[in-house]
């Protein structure tokens, strides 16, 4: 399947375009995410942040976005919840939650969502404030600096 097809796709699937600084971060994925290792010390939580908690493959992007819609989750109320067609799912923890954007606007920035308790949460204000989170968050430090 071509990017472009899955790309089409996920905003059928949403029922409106993709947001415009999205498509931008897919075509200028950074570098310095692609590379970053989740996990520095040899722990369980393999891959690259670009594999899991901001997808750079839009084949992938549009396999979870499938996935989450497929089946309901029960709310701690016994309620069944279904994904809102909405919301565009970006990325993962990784632990089961899920980040995504609300392409309609209502939401601004990045959202998680929790599987357990069933709820959304605004983690940045933006995808670019996100992307500095993720930088930060799975970028190692440089012992040797350059300057010296």
């Amino acid at each position: 399947m071509s990017s472009d097809s899955s790309l089409q796709q996920l905003a059928e699937m949403v029922g409106a375009p993709l947001p415009v600084e999205y498509l931008e971060l897919l075509r200028n994925y950074p570098d310095v995410l692609r590379a970053a290792m989740r996990a520095l010390d040899d722990s369980d939580a393999e891959g690259t942040v670009a594999d899991v908690e901001l997808i750079a493959d839009p084949d992938c992007v549009l396999e979870l976005n499938i996935e989450a819609r497929q089946e309901s989750v029960t709310e701690p109320d016994g309620l069944e919840f279904f994904w809102p067609d909405q919301l565009l799912i970006i990325g993962e923890t990784g632990a089961g939650d899920y980040y995504c954007m609300d392409v309609e606007g209502q939401e601004e920035g990045v959202i998680q969502f929790d599987h357990q308790a069933v709820v959304f949460e605004v983690i940045a204000d933006s995808l670019s404030e996100f992307i500095k989170i993720l930088e930060e968050t799975f970028s190692e430090p440089h012992s040797d600096s350059e300057c010296e």
